[in-house]
């Protein structure tokens, strides 16, 4: 077999330099592109082998909708220290940048611009990178990503475009922010209707995660971050330097048996009236991290209604100090907490504080599992039990300066647990339970 090797190299390189093997690269091909004189990527593309490793270094603004299609081991990228821009050209609008079944390709410098949709990767094109560019003003979506497609972004922005920043489906897969010191921004998209809807961050059915690395989602026109099915599993910041989600129509909107994890700090604040929304079976889990600044946890406030909303058998575990807090003194305001036909377990030094109405309200058939939690100052019940909800309770617990009592049940909800150990408590229905709390186990982040 060692023969055998020894003998297919040299006959390889004869076939390669004699032109009888034109689909495979003898070598890496580099060029560059001055759109400044007319030259294009397109040609620059047509010029070079399917295989690779090739290089494309652009200059200027390229006026021209540009097709990576069945490649492989492509760089295209702007001069160093430079960005180069790559504009729609068509009329109607057509996509800017499209990778369709391509492979190990790097976007680099770029702003991608314009067109129905600014940038386009499908096909199951894999092992996409897109690093320190932005994809901005398209007339629909910033960024597709489907037909279980991979891609990885780093230190980018999806901004101002008119329909949904981000739109994840068919069993893609992506990742952000692979190192610390990456910043990765989703801003002012979805105000301009057409595409995918009008969400920051949209996923369908597919996998989304934040390995580390800042990320903030503001000012998006509907929800910062929607799922249709599917996972997201966030990395956040630190206490000084947390994620953030802020200023959207709604924080996070969660259906359809989705999937979404939190870890370490994230702010999720002023986002209309909600701050997360959990329905049609679907989970979200919050879990805390420390450093050496003080707890990285995940904070909800400023909302109009509600920061945590669960209905249709969805679940929610906050472990760490989440702190739901509600700004407005909005009359509606169902207050910190909303449990409809749903299952919540908060503990591990979290908080429900200051919100205007109850801190936790549980209904038709609600479930709740609450140790060391902190219910205070909110303007009506610190926890209300109604419609054949049920709720546990393990210290330690602190109820302080709730306007109404610390735990309120109407007639036909039951609590059980430590209930004994709370001042203020109304509940007609207390069944005599060990006094053990349950056992969870609260994962470290990394």
């Amino acid at each position: 077999m060692s023969i055998q090797r020894f003998r297919i190299a040299p006959l390889f390189f004869l076939a390669c330099i004699m032109g009888f093997l034109p689909s495979l690269p003898c070598s890496a091909t580099d060029v560059t592109v001055d759109c400044s004189r007319n030259q294009t990527i397109t040609a620059a593309l047509n010029s070079l082998d399917l295989i690779g490793p090739n290089s494309i270094t652009v200059s200027g603004v390229c006026h021209e909708n540009v097709t990576i299609a069945q490649r492989d081991r492509l760089t295209l990228q702007s001069v160093a220290g430079h960005v180069a821009t790559i504009e729609n050209a068509a009329t109607p609008a057509g996509i800017t940048l499209l990778v369709a079944g391509s492979h190990n390709i790097t976007l680099s410098g770029l702003n991608v611009q314009g067109g129905a949709i600014a940038l386009y990767v499908t096909s199951a094109s894999g092992a996409v990178l897109l690093q320190n560019s932005a994809v901005q003003n398209s007339l629909g979506d910033g960024l597709d990503i489907d037909m279980q497609s991979e891609m990885v972004i780093q230190n980018s922005t999806i901004r101002n475009n008119s329909a949904t920043g981000i739109f994840v489906s068919d069993l893609s897969h992506v990742t952000m922010a692979t190192y610390p010191t990456q910043r990765i921004g989703i801003s002012g998209n979805g105000f301009g209707g057409g595409g995918n809807g009008n969400s920051g961050l949209s996923i369908d059915g597919s996998l989304v995660q934040l390995n580390f690395g800042v990320i903030t989602i503001n000012g998006n026109a509907g929800p910062g971050v929607s799922m249709d099915g599917g996972r997201l599993q966030f990395y956040g910041g630190t206490h000084d330097s947390p994620g953030i989600i802020e200023n959207n129509n709604v924080g996070i909107t969660i259906t359809d048996a989705a999937s979404a994890t939190l870890w370490n700090a994230f702010v999720i604040r002023n986002n209309g009236s909600t701050g997360i929304s959990a329905t049609g079976s679907s989970s979200v889990t919050f879990y805390p991290g420390v450093d050496d600044a003080g707890p990285e946890v995940v904070t909800i406030t400023g909302h109009s209604l509600v920061g945590l909303a669960l209905s249709q058998s969805s679940a929610a575990q906050l472990f760490g100090a989440q702190i739901l807090r509600n700004g407005s003194t909005n009359p509606g305001s169902t207050g910190g907490i909303s449990v409809s036909g749903s299952s919540l377990t908060i503990g591990g030094s979290a908080s429900v504080s200051g919100n205007t109405g109850t801190g936790i309200f549980m209904s038709v058939k609600g479930d709740l599992t609450m140790f060391d939690t902190t219910v205070s100052n909110n303007t009506a019940d610190g926890v209300l039990e109604t419609n054949l909800s049920g709720g546990g309770f393990y210290t330690p617990l602190t109820f302080s300066h709730n306007s109404g009592g610390s735990l309120v049940c109407d007639d036909f909800s039951v609590a059980f647990g430590d209930v004994e150990d709370i001042s203020g408590v109304n509940c007609k229905n207390i069944t005599s339970a060990p006094k053990q709390r349950p056992s969870f186990n609260i994962r470290k982040a990394r």
